[in-house]
């Protein structure tokens, strides 16, 4: 990603305590990775690895490691992979620095370990426009002739969704505000945005459909924060 963003997340992860549940996103495996087997794992051959793309803190990666004999976290901003070493240690996951946008650095990875599975929750909408391009190309390296993506995105109204829980009180939605206060701004995409970047790199949709984000963030009135979400499995041409 652009150094800008990098450094964002840099300052995020720093700045947030070692403990699982203090971001937004960082739910229980129980609705999140857990919850959503059922969606991929018929389409994740077992003996390949997983590589969880964005991984954060490590908690989905964890998960997923209860399902699958090699998984690998992934996240550009070094302090996000302290963050898993130190929480997730005993996991039995590994944890690497790497940017999606990095396209030969995706090359030397696949070189490395072959074909992959990739599961990835919420980077690409994240990304400045003129890199995801480049992330795209990189999944489908990743994934070679026989791994598959699933990736779960932000919704067109998730934006509308993040204002109106914001616009409630200076108390509502703390966990969401520290987001922002890291200039980092959840990007509601158009319709149809993620099934456009992932095809227009040769990847080919083969599900997408609706799930839910349910937050760790909540309401003045102490509802819950939760996020819609599009999600898709994937693989590449050919």
């Amino acid at each position: 990603m652009g150094e800008p963003v990098n450094a964002n997340w840099q300052g995020f992860w720093t700045d947030l305590p070692h403990e699982q549940g203090l971001a937004v996103w960082d739910s229980s495996p129980a609705v999140t990775a857990t919850a959503q087997l059922p969606l991929f794992e018929q389409h994740f051959a077992v003996d390949l690895p997983v590589l969880d793309v964005g991984c954060g803190n490590g908690t989905q990666s964890a998960a997923l490691r209860g399902h699958y004999a090699r998984v690998i976290g992934l996240d550009f901003a070094p302090a996000a992979i302290e963050h898993a070493t130190s929480i997730q240690a005993g996991s039995g996951v590994e944890f690497r620095t790497f940017d999606l946008a990095d396209t030969a650095a995706a090359e030397r990875l696949h070189t490395e370990l072959g074909d992959t599975n990739v599961y990835m929750r919420g980077v690409l909408h994240q990304m400045p426009d003129e890199r995801r391009a480049d992330a795209a190309l990189s999944l489908r390296t990743l994934l070679g002739a026989s791994g598959h993506l699933f990736a779960v995105e932000l919704a067109p109204a998730a934006g509308e969704t993040i204002k109106d829980a914001i616009d409630q009180g200076p108390d509502s939605v703390p966990k969401m505000r520290q987001v922002f206060k890291h200039n980092l701004t959840p990007a509601a995409w158009v319709d149809g945005k993620l099934r456009q970047v992932l095809t227009g790199a040769g990847l080919v949709i083969l599900d997408s459909g609706a799930v839910t984000l349910e937050g760790t963030d909540f309401l003045p009135n102490g509802d819950r924060l939760d996020l819609p979400m599009t999600y898709v499995v994937a693989r590449a041409e050919g």
